[in-house]
């Protein structure tokens, strides 16, 4: 073996250069790996393969309280803009983390095409719990996350199976009605299991590898995490100021109500008699009443047309307070009933005159307020109703108004006879007033006025008494008591020679003459009895 210079020898020169090149070769098979193989690497998670036991796990979603603004519809949670709204989580594991690995999108989750190809056609490992199994399909990368649903950052939890979260709801933008959210969740790497990452799709059903770091966000599967958010439910008015209109409605309901009893109870008749002949204040009263009862159908209809409108928009406004179409029915009846009808109707029917007569100026504008629909109605009515006279008494309702209303007038017994007796004037015949024969005081023409019979005509108390001859139905004479005035019974005078010396006409009547025909004729003098045949 020859040496070289340097000191090495020539076969050990020989056997380094084979090393040498050996290690070469290795050096360039490894500098030479496959791309595809070199892109798996860098995607492959670096956790471990198999998930924790105690990865959460979100099943699904429900309202906790529902109202007529918040509710389920249709597997959805309907909700409204700038609210705040509480939900129940239902999964394992859940923690006081929970709400920050729960978000919303607005792009929806993909269904059907090249993902769920994608992911019969690849099949590998399992996934993840509920929130990201994707029933068996690859799982899909959540889109952009909205900013519109906010999570608050606390959870209220119940024995790690469920917890109540809340959220806000932000405005939606002017030209949106509804918005639609669907729920994504935060899962870790290997809670996908191993495999995930190549099965892995986006939104729009693009595979590929997705930027992994610790966690990603994907779609939920569930059916019931659709989230639909509608405009805020707006009033009409402000709620104060409904509260004042629902008030001021009332009020006028309740007038219209007791003014269309009181004012059309008082008819044009009886306002007049009142003016000539009630008290000093009544008189006012009636004189300020009775330019706008003379118009009666059109203030009828005034008033009923400003009552309906009245109950109709309370409705409304009662309706949009409470959102509830039964319940503002119900309010309402009860309201207009009460307020309405009942408390001002017991005061008008008691105090109508005083309370039309104050509420006149009212009642005028409302008549000036509902004229183009109110007086052609009122014209129609007067042409096919005629014009409104009034209440008109005759002789036997005034009679009978009279007796009714005897407890509560001032008239004595004596009056009201006198009264009752000149109305039936008219109807009543001297048959009806005059005293039979068989009930009268008579004396024979043939009696002698002595003590006894002196003493008989005047126990007998009566100042005219009829004379007759023979049989009780001749009459022949009529004596006066006053004409005894000088007769001395001692004298034991005839009877016929006092009638005879003053000589009484006797006037003879049929039985059917009328009253006021004898009253005439009594007027004429002369006559101061009768007989009716």
């Amino acid at each position: 073996m020859a040496a070289l210079p340097g000191g090495i020898m020539a076969g050990g020169g020989r056997g380094a250069r084979v090393e040498l090149l050996l290690l070469l070769l290795l050096a360039a098979c490894l500098g030479r790996r496959p791309p595809a193989s070199a892109a798996a690497a860098a995607a492959a998670p670096p956790a471990a393969s198999a998930p924790s036991a105690e990865e959460t796990v979100i099943i699904g979603l429900r309202l906790e309280d529902t109202d007529d603004v918040s509710f389920m519809e249709g597997g959805a949670l309907r909700v409204s803009e700038r609210t705040r709204v509480k939900l129940r989580v239902y999964g394992q594991n859940i923690n006081n983390e929970t709400w920050s690995r729960i978000a919303f999108t607005e792009h929806e989750r993909r269904r059907g095409g090249r993902a769920a190809a994608g992911a019969a056609g690849r099949g590998g490992g399992g996934g993840g719990g509920g929130s990201a199994g994707g029933g068996g399909g690859a799982p899909q990368r959540c889109g952009i996350r909205t900013s519109d649903i906010i999570i608050l950052p606390y959870i209220v939890l119940n024995r790690r199976t469920s917890g109540i979260i809340e959220i806000e709801i932000k405005p939606l933008r002017k030209t949106e009605k509804s918005k639609s959210y669907y729920l994504c969740t935060s899962v870790s790497a290997a809670a996908l299991g191993p495999g995930a990452a190549g099965r892995m799709v986006d939104a729009e059903g693009r595979d590929g590898p997705p930027p992994w770091g610790e966690t990603t966000w994907i779609y939920h599967d569930g059916e019931d995490t659709k989230m639909i958010v509608g405009e805020e439910k707006k009033f009409l008015l402000p709620f104060w100021l409904q509260v004042i209109f629902i008030s001021l409605l009332l009020c006028l309901s309740g007038m219209f109500s007791g003014l269309n009893l009181g004012l059309m109870a008082l008819d044009p008749m009886e306002l007049r008699i009142v003016q000539n002949c009630g008290t000093d204040k009544e008189k006012n009263y009636a004189k300020r009443i009775e330019p706008v009862r003379r118009q009666g159908n059109y203030l009828l209809c005034s008033l009923l047309l400003g009552n309906v409108l009245v109950n109709t928009t309370l409705t409304i406004l009662l309706d949009d307070i409470a959102g509830s179409g039964l319940v503002a029915v119900v309010v309402s009846t009860i309201g207009i009933v009460i307020f309405g009808e009942i408390v001002p109707q017991a005061i008008c029917s008691r105090h109508g005159l005083a309370v039309g007569a104050n509420t006149i100026f009212l009642t005028k504008f409302f008549m000036m307020m509902t004229f183009p629909a109110s007086y052609p109605v009122s014209k129609l009515l007067d042409c096919v109703l005629g014009q409104e006279i009034g209440t008109v008494y005759n002789r036997e309702k005034l009679l009978e108004m009279l007796r009714v209303t005897d407890p509560y007038n001032d008239l004595v017994k004596e009056e009201l006879n006198i009264i009752q007796g000149a109305l039936e004037l008219r109807t009543k015949t001297v048959e009806d007033v005059m005293t039979p024969l068989r009930d009268c005081f008579m004396i024979a023409a043939e009696a002698v006025l002595d003590f006894n019979t002196m003493s008989e005509i005047m126990e007998s108390g009566y100042t005219r008494i009829p004379v007759f001859e023979g049989d009780r139905s001749n009459i022949v004479d009529l004596l006066f008591v006053k004409d005894l005035a000088f007769v001395d019974p001692d004298d034991c005078t005839l009877l016929k020679t006092i009638t005879r010396f003053y000589n009484h006409p006797l006037h003879f009547v049929f039985n059917d003459t009328k009253l006021d025909a004898m009253l005439e004729e009594f007027k004429k003098g002369g006559l101061t009895a009768g007989r009716g045949e």
